[in-house]
């Protein structure tokens, strides 16, 4: 993917020129303190040479200007989500990338900057060019957008239990509710966001384990249940013997030279969206666990020592990154 930068004056000479590239994506950037100056200014004309434009009025402020506009870090540029989206559609499609903005140096530098230290580890190229200014805020905004785009794309498989269950385990975290505002077990991107937002506040409050000395630590000094996020590589399924129907997920914990079975029972809830499958005799298509081992995933949810059975049982609330 190539990532040019390009100024008002620059862009439109090249569209005048008839010599626009073709296969590319445009990032267009203009002034709202023009606009407020000139009532004729507008952002520029990509509609004669090409229908990938993302436009953004914004202003040009450094991180210390910020409070004196009215912004925060947070509420200043709010498209960036929204350009790294457009950004991995661009990608996918093997699209060139153009950055554009008045003057070619701030946030078109910034934007482009972005791009390709994500794709490519290699925005140190656009700073170490004294042609550029890079906008930092606008770098960072979009760099982060990214990585958290990537996280997106690679959830095409997951796990969510419902509202319901989750209200059910907050209550009993004594988390406040207003975390499910948002919440849509059947948007993967409102999936992670959740998990993200749990981890992080549980992680503050020291109630989330993620090592497996902790884990067992905890549990076989405590006897409760807790909660706990970590990755498992390489589980095996397990199924109904006669209807070779996948139920749970088994694999073990390892504690110096022991191997604690970790039983992952997929069952509890109905809202599973791991892959979608036919299963004969179903009229129709239906999420279910799959037939095929599975490779690696991300776990979040609570944990119970069995000392009978010396095993744990692991209830899902959100399973990402699945990789079958």
């Amino acid at each position: 993917m190539n990532v040019t930068v390009h100024s008002r004056e620059s862009i439109e000479q090249l569209i005048a020129s008839g010599n626009f590239p073709q296969n590319t994506a445009v990032i267009s950037f203009y002034d709202p303190a023009i606009k407020r100056i000139d009532k004729d200014y507008t952002h520029v004309d990509y509609s004669s040479v090409c229908s990938d434009v993302f436009y953004s009025e914004l202003d040009d402020l450094d991180l210390e200007v910020l409070p004196e506009k009215g912004y925060t870090y947070a509420t200043y540029f709010p498209e960036a989500g929204d350009i790294a989206a457009f950004i991995y559609q661009a990608h996918r499609q093997g699209k060139d990338i153009i950055c554009q903005c008045e003057y070619g140096q701030s946030r078109s530098a910034g934007c482009a900057a972005a791009i390709l230290e994500h794709f490519e580890h290699s925005g140190i190229s656009v700073f170490a060019d004294y042609a550029y200014y890079p906008n930092q805020v606008v770098y960072h905004k979009v760099f982060d957008a990214l990585e958290r785009e990537k996280l997106y794309q690679e959830n095409r498989y997951y796990f969510a239990a419902d509202a319901d269950a989750i209200a059910h385990h907050l209550a009993k975290m004594q988390l406040p509710a207003t975390f499910l505002e948002e919440y849509e077990p059947e948007d993967g991107r409102s999936v992670l966001d959740l998990k993200e937002t749990l981890e992080r506040y549980l992680t503050e409050q020291h109630l989330l384990y993620h090592s497996a000395e902790e884990i067992l630590d905890t549990l076989r000094s405590s006897e409760q249940p807790v909660y706990a996020s970590f990755s498992v590589s390489d589980p095996d399924l397990m199924c109904d013997p006669h209807l070779w129907t996948p139920y749970a997920v088994f694999s073990h914990l390892r504690y110096g030279a022991e191997r604690i079975p970790i039983v992952f029972w997929f069952n509890r809830f109905r809202s599973a969206k791991i892959w979608k499958g036919y299963r004969k005799g179903w009229k129709s298509y239906a999420y279910t666990l799959g037939c095929e081992p599975l490779r690696s995933f991300s776990f979040f949810g609570k944990l119970t020592w069995d000392g009978e059975r010396r095993m744990i049982d692991a209830v899902p609330l959100f399973v990402t990154n699945i990789k079958p």
